[in-house]
């Protein structure tokens, strides 16, 4: 009898947990389709467009938007140990990398007002120009998943702390965080770069 619980239960998680990757495969492919129809936009604006402002960004903007990408690839890295740390049983110190994440998840979004700042004090602004509006919907509508990212990081960090069962949670929001760091590099390359 208690067997039978058991694999009833077993089941129940697997089913659980295949549901819950699932509705993040569609969240983060809804997420997608909407940055995909932005970078579509911003292609076809760059096309049509007779003068291109972003070959005009200054070198001290652009190191700033490399340090960027560094931090939040720095930062997909700590969540990876984070995670590998939690299948060696290494709670503590997954928990100390989960952090490093969070930190680095908020340098990400200083360093990104920052750009912000000096961007538009070097006439770079959401109004001058669409090469401006495009890099600010973009990297604004980044910005906010960002943020949401790091309340589920800082939620993931307390519901480890308080239950045993986490994969799933853990599982959940390393999907989003890397696919977050995915969607970065997309447009760093494609509006910054470019």
């Amino acid at each position: 009898m208690e067997t039978i619980i058991t694999n009833k239960f077993k089941r129940s998680v697997r089913g659980d947990s295949f549901t819950s990757t699932l509705g993040m495969i569609i969240v983060l492919s809804s997420i997608a389709m909407l940055f995909i129809a932005l970078l579509s936009a911003y292609g076809i604006l760059r096309v049509r467009s007779d003068i291109w402002m972003s070959g005009s960004i200054k070198s001290y903007p652009l190191t700033l938007s490399w340090i960027n990408t560094v931090v939040i690839l720095l930062s997909s890295f700590t969540f990876n140990k984070a995670s590998k740390l939690f299948e060696s049983n290494n709670n503590k110190k997954s928990l100390n990398f989960i952090s490093f994440t969070i930190i680095l998840g908020i340098c990400f979004l200083i360093l990104q007002t920052q750009l912000w700042l000096v961007l538009t004090n070097d006439g770079y602004s959401i109004t001058s120009h669409q090469a401006g509006a495009v890099f600010y919907m973009l990297s604004g509508l980044h910005g906010l998943h960002i943020i949401i990212g790091i309340f589920l990081l800082i939620w993931l960090n307390f519901y480890i702390r308080k239950y045993d069962d986490y994969f799933k949670q853990m599982k959940l929001t390393g999907m989003f965080w890397h696919f977050l760091t995915i969607i970065w590099l997309v447009i760093f390359i494609s509006v910054i770069i470019f």
